[in-house]
């Protein structure tokens, strides 16, 4: 006769539902990976004394230490760029 709601759910709303929500969720996601970067003012002073412990020990870690952290916060948001792409490409193929 038809299907009972928890079918419907499962077999039609669901499928169309998440091909349009992942990338907005993963969007926020990266935009939130982005924003807690604003949180280093609230640990800025902890942060800055651990690097000048680091660089203390030897001054040429410094610049290092600052790229490293540039290229890791890099790989994390391409590599959620990456994933939202996959996410979208691998939903829209099969349907």
């Amino acid at each position: 006769n038809g299907l009972t709601f928890y079918q419907a759910m499962r077999y039609i709303i669901m499928p169309q539902a998440l091909k349009k929500m992942i990338p907005p969720i993963v969007s926020q996601f990266i935009s939130l990976v982005k924003d807690t970067s604003l949180a280093t003012i609230i640990l800025l002073p902890e942060a800055t004394y651990h690097a000048q412990i680091i660089y203390g020990q030897n001054f040429n870690y410094m610049i290092p230490m600052f790229v490293a952290l540039a290229v890791m916060y890099f790989v994390v948001n391409y590599a959620l760029s990456l994933a939202s792409r996959w996410l979208d490409r691998r939903l829209v193929q099969s349907n």
